[in-house]
């Protein structure tokens, strides 16, 4: 999530809260002046998710991740 996750200032992040900018959508905000709290903006519903412990990350990912296949994981380049 560090690495790519977005740092996000706490004024930041209450404007993004109330009215979040396409360019965030299905990104992972991290509040950088709050502990480095991680949050999941839902692109479809644009909600935010608290990915708290570990076990709470990991269901909201299922609960909203999509399925890919290993071939079309292959072809995202990351940078």
């Amino acid at each position: 999530m560090r690495t790519l996750g977005l740092g996000i200032s706490d004024s930041d992040f209450k404007a993004v809260k109330n009215n979040p900018p396409r360019r965030l959508y299905g990104r992972i905000l991290l509040k950088v002046q709050d502990k480095g709290q991680a949050y999941y903006l839902d692109p479809v519903t644009k909600k935010l998710y608290y990915l708290g412990r570990p076990a709470d990350a990991f269901r909201i990912m299922r609960q909203l991740g999509l399925g890919i296949t290993d071939s079309n994981l292959e072809q995202i380049s990351i940078d």
